[in-house]
């Protein structure tokens, strides 16, 4: 560990600092980003009776058969972004309870974020407002079919698994935008690539878990 995160960890406080020793002993190594991981209260992202264990290395529930990531995961997918995209306008497919949400804000002009589930949509949203971040757009609709206004992204990040990318989603992206998703293979993984005319170029790759990405939307 260098001087500078170890540094970071020290003055943390001694929930988050675990947290951070876990993601930088898995090279984790954005400093800013782990600066807002040790900053943001991701216990009050996840339902109250497993708040206790919202910094340990392990998804947990939200409500609605949801789960908010591991902190690791989080931390990845959000570091690919930071290395490969243009940090202008991002769409994030399943707002969940609003935590990967509330990290793109911090490092992109604008983001917008969809969630399949009315009563989760309806809580990130008021999260989000309460903590004043302004700068993100909400809806509650189907992810399959991407944002419905046709804006140009820089960057797309799907939190739910797939077999094939929506092609609502592709039509989206910007040339050389980022897509990071969760794809459904032999060996479940995410997986990071740049747009490239009609072709893709895979840029990262980690084994991972995630529920499945459903179409529709749920009004309750």
């Amino acid at each position: 560990m260098s001087i500078v995160l170890d540094d970071l960890v020290k003055r943390s406080s001694p929930r988050s600092s675990q947290m951070l020793e876990h993601l930088v002993s898995e090279g984790v190594s954005h400093k800013e980003l782990l600066q807002l991981m040790a900053c943001l209260p991701r216990h009050e992202f996840v339902e109250p009776a497993f708040s206790h264990l919202a910094y340990s290395p392990t998804p947990l529930p939200i409500g609605r058969n949801q789960t908010i990531s591991q902190p690791l995961t989080v931390a990845k997918m959000t570091s690919w972004l930071l290395q490969y995209a243009r940090l202008g306008r991002v769409l994030e497919i399943g707002t969940g309870s609003g935590y990967q949400t509330c990290l793109l804000a911090h490092f992109f002009n604008k983001v917008h974020t969809i969630e399949r589930q009315q009563s989760l949509y309806v809580q990130a949203q008021q999260r989000l407002r309460e903590m004043q971040v302004n700068n993100v757009e909400f809806l509650h609709g189907d992810g399959h079919l991407g944002w419905p206004q046709k804006v140009q992204m820089d960057a797309i990040i799907v939190t739910a698994m797939a077999s094939k990318v929506p092609s609502a989603l592709t039509d989206m992206l910007k040339e050389d935008g980022i897509l990071i998703m969760p794809i459904a293979d032999e060996v479940p993984s995410i997986g990071c690539w740049r747009r490239v005319g009609d072709k893709w170029k895979r840029l990262e790759s980690s084994p991972a878990q995630f529920v499945p990405l459903l179409e529709g939307k749920v009004d309750a």
